[in-house]
């Protein structure tokens, strides 16, 4: 099952910024010459970087800033804590199979992560390959969760960002996406910058895949 959520768990309408168009997602948030931009980024409030083993407790403090609603919209059920399965993925460092980066206060400490984006292979690919519903290639899904006392101000969009210009760097040339029934601030989201491939509605709620790449 799909596990993707805009970052807002209030209103409908409380969709996020657009996404850039791929080629200043590229160079996000004029990131130094000495750092490549799909290792870190910045800009006004946060700070987006890949996710590190050392991030176990500053994830587990996010959940723990995440309203129930927020928590049932991202994992698409209730749950007590970040399910250790998913954590351990998130933590695991292995990009091409489970990318993730968070976000914190710009100037602030990486202790205090305000959001977590994740770009995953679907769980029934076990190996290389697989079927990713679209003429056999594998698609990744994209996850976003925002801590409730940081929704609707950017944070979303930046890890978002960040992520999509790892994937392309990575040579991914589409992503999926679902959310739940009356939530489509992600999909809005990509739709508005990112060519459609196919758009569906499942069993969960109205999903899309989105291209990458751009002739």
């Amino acid at each position: 099952m799909t596990t993707v959520i805009g970052t807002s768990a209030r209103q409908p309408e409380d969709a996020e910024p657009p996404l850039p168009e791929a080629a200043a997602a590229r160079t996000a948030y004029g990131a130094s010459a000495a750092t490549s931009p799909t290792d870190s980024a910045a800009s006004g409030r946060w700070r987006t970087e890949p996710v590190c083993p050392s991030d176990a407790s500053a994830l587990h403090a996010l959940f723990a800033a995440c309203s129930p609603e927020t928590v049932r919209l991202r994992f698409f059920g209730r749950v007590r804590a970040l399910p250790a399965e998913y954590l351990e993925q998130v933590l695991a460092g292995s990009p091409d199979r489970h990318d993730a980066v968070v976000a914190y206060a710009r100037g602030g400490s990486r202790t205090r992560l305000i959001g977590l984006a994740s770009l995953a292979m679907p769980a029934n690919v076990a190996g290389d390959g697989g079927d990713g519903g679209d003429g056999g290639e594998t698609v990744p899904e994209l996850g976003v969760l925002v801590g409730d006392p940081w929704q609707r101000q950017g944070a979303g969009r930046a890890m978002l960002e960040l992520l999509l210009a790892r994937a392309r760097t990575r040579g991914v040339r589409r992503v999926a996406a679902t959310v739940l029934p009356g939530r489509p601030a992600l999909l809005g989201a990509l739709g508005r910058h990112l060519p459609a491939a196919h758009l569906a509605y499942t069993t969960d709620g109205p999903s899309g895949v989105y291209k990458l790449d751009r002739p």
